[in-house]
């Protein structure tokens, strides 16, 4: 099947790796799992896998009658990513979760563009804000890190307001000029769709009062947790879009991360 990729800074042939940020093994000690937990373990990962192919980007299963082998997972892509491209992180993230987090009866794998969740608890509807990543995008620094992140934090309450209080999807992005020397901003908010929106509005302010400690001096970053996440930056970083023949289009993230 022939299909053409479009992007509005670069274009390639095959679509981006899911950008690998981090995993969380620590709070799951390695163990031995039963034959049971592992076979349901499988057919969870598995059924996310799948199921990212058809979905709108996020969805969570319980398999297993008993509770010493009952397994809860859950994937969710970001806003701008469905189809394919969800398939192809969630895909990735199933197989990469069982090698960096052997034998763990939880973990979480965490991409730019998905994250991934099992455990053996039920964790659905749970706000969880650790681990917390604080990643700065790229390495340009700013003129003016009061100024920016004065300006950042007043656009991303709004991208708050929009996602929790006005659309309630738990997802918003956008772009605003910030005026004077620092150009244009882009956006993004978005947070595990098994939240409530007043969850959701706790998690991403909680990640919004952490940025100071590691982007201050940034232009741009990124702060997320099991829960939400939050990105920041002065290139646009969302809603590309891939075209099959014959089946329309659906967007596909940039390269640029």
């Amino acid at each position: 099947m022939s299909f053409f990729i479009t992007f509005t800074r670069t274009i390639t042939a095959q679509p981006p790796s899911p950008y690998y940020v981090g995993d969380d093994c620590r709070n799951s000690t390695e163990q031995s799992l039963t034959s049971g937990y592992k076979t349901n373990l499988n057919s969870l990962l598995s059924w996310l896998s799948s199921d990212a192919a058809t979905s709108k980007g996020y969805n969570h299963i319980a398999i297993g009658t008993t509770t010493r082998d009952a397994v809860y997972g859950l994937y969710d892509c970001r806003g701008d990513v469905t189809g394919t491209f969800c398939q192809f992180c969630i895909s990735t993230a199933a197989s990469d979760i069982l090698r960096r987090c052997p034998n763990r009866p939880s973990a979480l794998i965490w991409y730019n563009y998905c994250i991934l969740r099992y455990s053996n608890r039920p964790f659905f509807g749970n706000l969880t804000i650790t681990p917390t990543w604080l990643i700065p995008a790229g390495t340009k620094n700013t003129t003016n890190s009061t100024l920016e992140l004065q300006k950042a934090e007043t656009y991303i309450q709004s991208l708050i307001k929009n996602a929790t209080v006005e659309t309630k999807l738990l997802y918003a992005m956008g772009e605003f000029n910030s005026g004077g020397s620092l150009g244009k901003r882009y956006g993004l908010v978005q947070c595990s769709r098994d939240l409530t929106s007043v969850q959701c509005r706790e998690c991403l302010n909680d990640m919004l009062d952490q940025v100071p400690k590691c982007c201050a001096a940034k232009v741009g970053w990124m702060a997320g947790c099991p829960s939400c996440l939050i990105k920041y930056a002065d290139f646009m970083f969302y809603k590309i879009t891939i075209i099959t023949q014959g089946q329309g289009s659906s967007p596909l993230p940039n390269s640029g991360n």
